[in-house]
């Protein structure tokens, strides 16, 4: 049997966003606003994500794993607009994602809403991530976008800060890569400025540009707002993701993502 999967970890409380403003599309149970943010309300992933989080300590052991059976025959029309619903709502949230690694062409997409102080984040990214990566977005089967939910504290949005500022070198990826291979608890210190400035030297990047870009505090505003958007999404904890329009939550074996992969492939 499987060993079982840590829950994820959950965000403590955070004030209620501010009330979205008027929809102007609505897809089944998907909202798309007119303003730049995505807002995702009183919708089926929102309800998946959360109430799939809460009921996660209540069947321990138990994986997110892709349906495979129902009580009840789903009809050609529901297959059709839950899959109608799924594409709408990677469309939304792809064009709101800032970095992706893989062929943007690849039959399937995962996106990621992670922090990088979070070690069950630091988990996926050093094990399953890996496996994602030489089975399927080296081979141009899928592509992974990332967003930042930064909300363990001040760390968090320095780390954040700073993968922006190596994005700004395009090296977002291996700057990620480093930070979840130098995680050491929650606020400890190994993500303070100062560390976060030897990486990128250690990383031989142009650490006149990046020191500079970090200091001026040049992606505050971005991260912040990020972090916002993702939890008007509906997003409790990390790492969550959506694959094809459908959430997966916590740092799930491979075995997971993979059948959730392979149907996205049409296997």
């Amino acid at each position: 049997m499987r060993d079982a999967v840590p829950p994820p970890e959950e965000p403590t409380a955070a004030p209620p966003p501010a009330p979205a403003p008027r929809a102007w599309l609505v897809i089944g149970p998907i909202i798309v606003q007119s303003s730049a943010t995505l807002v995702i309300a009183v919708g089926m992933l929102v309800i998946g994500l959360v109430v799939g989080f809460l009921l996660r300590p209540l069947v321990p052991g138990q994986a997110a794993a892709p349906d495979t059976a129902s009580s009840e025959p789903v009809s050609p029309a529901e297959e059709t607009q839950v899959a109608a619903d799924g594409a709408a709502l990677m469309a939304a949230l792809v064009g709101q994602t800032r970095h992706f690694l893989g062929d943007p062409n690849a039959p399937v997409t995962i996106i990621e809403f992670a922090d990088f102080q979070c070690p069950y984040c630091g988990r996926f990214a050093n094990e399953t991530f890996a496996q994602i990566n030489e089975n399927y977005i080296a081979t141009g089967q899928v592509r992974l976008g990332y967003q930042h939910f930064a909300f363990l504290g001040q760390e968090s949005v320095w780390a954040a800060e700073a993968a922006e500022c190596a994005g700004d070198q395009d090296a977002f990826w291996p700057y990620h890569d480093y930070l979840f291979t130098h995680q050491s608890g929650e606020n400890q210190g190994a993500f303070t400025k100062e560390h976060l400035k030897q990486f990128a030297a250690d990383l031989s990047l142009d650490t006149a540009a990046f020191n500079s870009c970090l200091d001026s505090g040049q992606y505050t505003a971005t991260v912040t707002a990020e972090t916002q958007a993702v939890q008007q999404l509906g997003v409790r904890s990390t790492p969550t993701f959506v694959v094809n329009g459908r959430p997966v939550i916590g740092a799930q074996p491979y075995e997971v993502f993979q059948q959730y992969i392979q149907q996205g492939l049409g296997d």
